[in-house]
């Protein structure tokens, strides 16, 4: 869709990209696409770093923040519009014993009601 944020998964290993990796990006771009207004599923996309180039064809003028793709695309179908959010935090080792036995698994706390 014309204004489409772009998603860079980064792969510093060098293995295959697993599938679910990608299909959550996928998912990460059409939320963050016109299609979560429209509230429509459109296929996305995926290339590697080698077939993305700022610089056109000669002749050719692209606008600024702009990409040309070269190869093959390779499409994905998301399945479901749908966005998260998550607030990660972390305790300095002095606060920590502070908070040791504050958060129990669901299973521990059945275990404390019997």
């Amino acid at each position: 869709m014309h204004g489409a944020s772009v998603c860079i998964v980064k792969n510093p290993s060098g293995l295959p990209v697993p599938s679910i990796t990608l299909n959550e990006a996928a998912i990460f771009v059409m939320c963050h696409s016109p299609a979560w207004e429209h509230k429509v599923i459109n296929q996305v996309y995926w290339v590697d770093s080698a077939q993305v180039s700022k610089t056109p064809p000669t002749g050719m003028f692209i606008s600024t923040g702009s990409f040309i793709i070269r190869g093959k695309r390779n499409f994905i179908q998301p399945q479901k519009i749908e966005l998260g959010f998550t607030v990660m935090f972390c305790l300095s080792d002095e606060s920590l014993a502070n908070h040791m036995g504050e958060r129990h698994l669901r299973t521990d706390i059945k275990e404390l009601e019997e």
